[in-house]
């Protein structure tokens, strides 16, 4: 009886044994593992404000809303008086936008111009010039500053070159290409590049500052009132 029973104890012994082993053997068996993960970088654009706006040679009127940097564009200018009350040369603003993109872009504007005038001497469309001012790719942090931009418009409205008195009907008129709001009656490309910004976090705030140039030359304009209103876009082609 005895012998039986450290036969059992015998037996036990090894099957816990032999349990421990495969318990041991088996921890043993996976000693790394991998983690899958995959994402995506979408096409990214943005235009905001780029700061305060100029607007000289005015008579009356101001910026109603100023444009604040880093905000939505959303400005609002009173030209104030337009006919020949305005002794200036030209009443000009110049709105800066902020451009940022990861990716090619391209920057397009549409405009619309009503008057209350009822004859062809009130303000049109071909009244107000449009152009792009002098800027440059800054070498601020993170900034693509090797990447060239191409201007659509002719510049500066207020340039020598970009208009000149009609000769027949005396009226000022803006003749060089896109000089003016009327060649942007449906949306039509301004300015257009390569990327902006490099491999740098959202909250670098750096990005390209452009100015966009709005002018209107005082003259005898049928008496009323003008409303023009310019939207911005920016899209990645």
């Amino acid at each position: 009886m005895l012998n039986s029973i450290k036969r059992a104890v015998q037996v036990a012994s090894g099957a816990l044994l032999l349990a421990m082993t495969a318990v041991v053997s088996q921890a043993q068996v996976n000693t790394s593992g991998t983690v899958s993960m995959s994402g995506t970088v979408s096409k990214f654009v943005e235009l905001n404000s780029g700061g305060s706006v100029t607007l000289t040679g005015n008579s009356g009127g101001g910026v109603t809303t100023d444009g604040t940097v880093d905000n939505a564009l959303a400005v609002v200018l009173n030209l104030g008086e337009l006919g020949p009350g305005n002794t200036n040369s030209f009443i000009k603003a110049s709105v800066p936008l902020k451009l940022r993109s990861n990716t090619n872009y391209v920057l397009s504007m549409s405009a619309t111009v009503s008057s209350t005038g009822s004859s062809t001497n009130k303000i049109t469309a071909a009244d107000i010039g449009f152009g792009v001012g002098s800027f440059t790719r800054s070498t601020a942090v993170g900034v693509n500053s090797t990447g060239t931009d191409t201007d659509n418009t002719s510049g500066d409205p207020t340039n020598v070159a970009n208009g000149a008195v009609n000769a027949t009907s005396g009226r000022f008129e803006y003749t060089a290409t896109r000089s003016n709001l009327s060649a942007f009656s449906a949306s039509t490309t301004v300015l257009s590049g390569p990327r902006i910004l490099n491999a740098v976090p959202r909250s670098n705030s750096n990005g390209l500052v452009v100015p966009a140039i709005f002018a209107v030359k005082p003259q005898f304009y049928e008496d009323g009132s003008t409303t023009a209103t310019a939207t911005f876009t920016i899209a990645a082609p």
